[in-house]
């Protein structure tokens, strides 16, 4: 019976449903704390920016205390309430159906003011004003507090509502409740207030319809509906509720905290929404019932659950390219169904957990794959990845403390160097046979690279890695790294000789060089660690490696090595080149040997005629040049490649911004 159940868990069928109660166990814990909430949240505000904006609403309309109004009324905040008053009658006289105050009115002003706007309140007898519940600031007798207008206002007003945004736990105002501590708030106050009134039930709460970002309602400055010379036109009032609040980002007062809050809107627009276009937005919402309802949480994980299962069942069938491409559209279609539920239905079905689900089902299928199919190169991979370095060890016995985890900035000259052919010649030699060539060939570099006082840093396959300047400073990294390429490509010749004996291929070493700046140190855990450098020095290097290839060359470097030996070696200048993953160009030398005692062979002083030619654009020189040089020296792989693309540039010219620079698309 053991046997058997072990049989199944380890079959197709078993492992898919094991990792996907694995990937749902998480999914669902996700489901509980903040992460995964705010991850959920974020895609909901993504919803909202992606959906069609409504019409902007023909009821309502927002009075906004804004700059222009400051400018032109030319007071500071608070207002004298005769303006309010005077504000109130105007609306009035315009047939607006509600008036709505996103302004507390608490504090006593003077005294005929306060009268004049409780007349014009009683004249309108349609006016909403806003309260506000206050937290007391000590929190041994933490209690809300309920501030109110002035009583007299209050008698006079058609009915009061709490002014307070309540926005998610992240900051984002998405949701609204009609009721606060028992208490209705201004949106629904407002509705309750029409006539006829609009019959709600007691406990709606839900997502926001917002029409659309920040400015979306139809908004119009203070100081225009005072403006005696440009009177705004009834019919912009006439049977709509208007809302008057603040319209400001900043603060009205240095004491008072902005009305602007974060919206879903806020990372498409990057601009707050003010309170009372957000209490509009939560009208609108009432009017129209539309409302968003998330599906419950239960739910969500049932549906969730039943999905990452089939979803593992059919990945786990799949070749790895079919179900990416599988994994590709289900992931289109979670978030496709998410949205037309939201635009269609208000119903909002979360999809960032379930994509992320189907994630980790198609990646431990991957892992499966990896381990059982790729098993059996492991151990070469193992072999090739463990160094010893002479000097390493010497730096660590005067240094202990370097034992330590951690890094420094040096300056170095890295290398990286790379078997050409291996790949082919690995597919057809046995394994012991291509385990003693590459441990040769190993010896033989790493002989080199050390008698150079290098310091080996890694194996990667058929490639090594070599540092000068790490961990012991040197003044003459970039000398003593030249010195070693030549003399690895000087041992790779009396390499050759024994190999072909042995019936092997010619194999060659292709070597980049750069230097610059990087950071060393030991990179691991405290029980396991490794001496590394790392940073774009190391990069280039290992990408001016591959560039050889291109030119049929064996030694290249760039031009930051080239400058610190440039009076001590037989250089050539290629060109500017763009390597892949930087966006810099970078100009690359090829190493020929040391300087000749009769200077420079008459090849290279043709292909540097022809170079010149070529940056100039003159094709037909240039390969003259070219050709001159091939006869002196028929097999030279950088003439070739030059000489090839003149005829190139001859029939399709480049651009006149042309700078000479090639850009690589491959490493």
């Amino acid at each position: 019976m053991v046997h058997s159940l072990f049989k199944w868990l380890t079959s197709l069928t078993g492992r898919a449903l094991i990792l996907a109660l694995a990937v749902w166990s998480v999914i669902g814990l996700l489901s509980f704390i903040s992460l995964g909430q705010n991850l959920e949240n974020h895609a909901l505000d993504l919803i909202y920016r992606l959906r069609p904006g409504s019409p902007q609403p023909q009821d309502l309309l927002i009075v906004g205390i804004d700059e222009p109004s400051f400018k032109e009324i030319g007071q500071p905040w608070p207002w004298p309430r005769r303006m309010h008053a005077a504000l109130v009658n105007r609306l009035t006289q315009m047939g607006a159906r509600l008036i709505i105050f996103d302004i507390l009115f608490a504090e006593p002003t003077h005294p005929e003011d306060d009268e004049l706007l409780a007349n014009a309140l009683h004249r309108a007898g349609n006016v909403i004003l806003g309260q506000t519940l206050e937290v007391t600031s000590d929190p041994r007798f933490a209690r809300r507090m309920l501030i109110k207008p002035l009583e007299p206002l209050c008698q006079e007003a058609r009915g009061l509502g709490l002014m307070m945004v309540t926005p998610d736990a992240d900051g984002v105002v998405r949701h609204f409740r009609l009721r606060l501590d028992g208490l209705e708030t201004l949106a629904a106050a407002a509705v309750q207030h029409l006539t006829p009134p609009l019959v709600l039930p007691t406990d709606v709460s839900g997502l926001i319809n917002y029409v659309g970002p920040p400015r979306s309602l139809d908004t119009v400055s203070y100081y225009q509906v005072l403006d005696p010379e440009h009177p705004l036109p009834e019919n912009r009032v006439r049977e709509r509720i208007v809302l008057v609040g603040w319209n400001l980002e900043a603060s009205v007062t240095p004491q008072q905290q902005a009305d602007s809050f974060n919206n879903p809107f806020f990372a498409s627009t990057g601009q707050f929404m003010s309170g009372v276009e957000i209490h509009g937005h939560i009208i609108y919402t009432l009017l129209t019932k539309s409302w968003g309802q998330e599906l419950g949480l239960g739910l969500r994980l049932v549906i969730s659950f039943l999905f990452i299962v089939s979803c593992s069942l059919l990945l786990g069938r799949l070749r790895l390219a079919s179900a990416l491409a599988v994994l590709t559209v289900l992931i289109l279609l979670t978030w496709g169904a998410s949205l037309t539920l939201f635009i269609s239905s208000h119903l909002w079905l979360p999809p960032v957990l379930t994509s992320l689900g189907l994630i980790l089902v198609y990646l431990g299928h991957i892992s499966w794959k990896y381990l059982t199919e790729f098993r059996e190169k492991r151990w070469l991979r193992q072999a090739f990845g463990r160094y010893v370095s002479a000097a390493l060890v010497e730096a660590i016995i005067a240094h202990p403390e370097r034992l330590e985890l951690g890094g420094e900035e040096a300056e170095v000259t890295v290398l990286f160097a790379d078997l050409a052919g291996f790949t082919g010649l690995a597919e057809t030699m046995p394994p012991k046979s291509l385990i003693q060539l590459l441990n040769e060939y190993f010896s033989t570099m790493t002989e080199i690279i050390l008698t150079r006082h290098g310091t080996l840093d890694k194996f990667i396959g058929d490639a090594l890695m070599a540092v000068w300047g790490a961990p012991v400073a040197m003044a003459d990294h970039a000398l003593l790294a030249c010195q070693a390429a030549l003399e690895m490509q000087e041992a790779m010749i009396r390499r050759q000789e024994g190999w072909s004996t042995e019936g092997l291929p010619r194999l060659a070493a292709r070597i980049g060089l750069h230097s610059g700046r990087v950071l060393a140190g030991n990179v691991g855990s405290k029980e396991r660690f490794d001496y590394t450098v790392m940073g774009d020095t190391v990069n280039l290097a290992a990408r001016l490696e591959g560039v050889n290839k291109r030119y049929g060359t064996e030694i290249i470097l760039s031009e930051d090595t080239y400058q610190r030996v440039a009076d001590h070696f037989l250089f050539r200048a290629l060109e500017r080149v763009q390597v892949k993953g930087r966006l810099q160009p970078v100009t690359i030398y090829e190493l020929l040997g040391p300087l000749p005692a009769e200077g420079e062979p008459g090849w290279l002083q043709a292909f540097a005629a022809g170079r010149a030619a070529f940056l100039a654009r003159d094709w037909d020189l240039a390969q003259d040049y070219f050709q001159a040089a091939l006869r002196l020296k028929p097999e030279d792989g950088p003439t070739q490649v030059f000489l090839h693309r003149c005829r190139q540039h001859q029939q399709h010219p480049p651009p006149a911004d042309w700078q000479g620079v090639l850009v690589l698309t491959e490493k």
